[in-house]
């Protein structure tokens, strides 16, 4: 038989939150107790039952100090592997920025490849109000100058060619 879903909210009456603390305490040493074995790793509890009383430490406090250290020795421990939320969101966010602006990038050259081959192109509202029409001429007058300095290197590569050639008769 399931147990129903515990509601996480403060117990008022003082009685009931002990009985609680020491069920909900002995099944998480029971819990630490079996990963720690059937995992074969180290593993500590520490566990204030009251704001002013000392912590409550698992296996031994010396133990407990020893897994800490060791932990805290780790590359884990490390600021690049620790995040708190607004590091993760802030990372999150800038990864996400950059996918969009790869994204509009892919978007304004295939409307720039659209323009150039059907020149018939319906441009909506809304890429009018986010400025992708002058993103969309940067993009072909950058594109352009692209083309024209191939064209330059290519004329002047035929005509030093060519220079060669006449050289030798």
């Amino acid at each position: 038989m399931t147990r129903s879903m515990v509601k996480y909210r403060f117990i008022e009456d003082e009685r009931a939150r002990n009985v609680t603390m020491r069920k909900r305490k002995a099944s998480l040493l029971k819990k630490i107790s079996e990963l720690k074995i059937l995992c074969d790793v180290d593993a500590c509890l520490v566990m204030y039952e009251k704001d002013d009383g000392p912590a409550d430490m698992w296996p031994s406090p010396s133990e407990a100090h020893r897994v800490i250290q060791r932990f805290k020795e780790s590359r884990l421990w490390s600021a690049n592997a620790m995040q708190d939320h607004s590091c993760f969101l802030q990372k999150s966010i800038a990864r996400m920025k950059k996918h969009m602006e790869r994204e509009k990038e892919k978007n304004l050259k295939h409307l720039m490849v659209k323009c150039l081959f059907d020149k018939k192109v319906l441009i909506s509202d809304e890429m009018k109000g986010e400025g992708v029409l002058d993103g969309l001429l940067s993009s072909i007058e950058s594109e352009i100058e692209v083309i024209d300095d191939m064209i330059i290197q290519e004329v002047h590569k035929r005509a030093k060619n060519k220079m060669n050639f006449t050289t030798f008769f």
